[in-house]
């Protein structure tokens, strides 16, 4: 008996782990980030996102450095 129940709860954790994740994502470094991000303030972006079925907000202000491209300051 206990080699079937731990058989049928592998078989549990194989079908849970092989269900394609329904939030895909471009790569980074091809403009993922900047596609879903949304502009509230002068430097202050907006970025909602699903990670493991929960939904994050995303708020982070950002600055220019000296190659002029933005990056992201601390959260908040």
């Amino acid at each position: 008996k206990r080699k079937k129940e731990m058989s049928s709860k592998s078989e549990k954790r194989m079908k849970t782990e092989a269900k394609p994740s329904k939030v895909t994502e471009n790569p980074p470094g091809q403009g993922s980030e900047e596609e879903g991000m949304f502009q509230i303030g002068k430097m202050r972006y907006v970025r909602v996102s699903c990670f493991k079925g929960k939904v994050l907000v995303d708020i982070r202000e950002f600055y220019t450095d000296k190659e002029g491209s933005m990056k992201p300051g601390r959260k908040g």
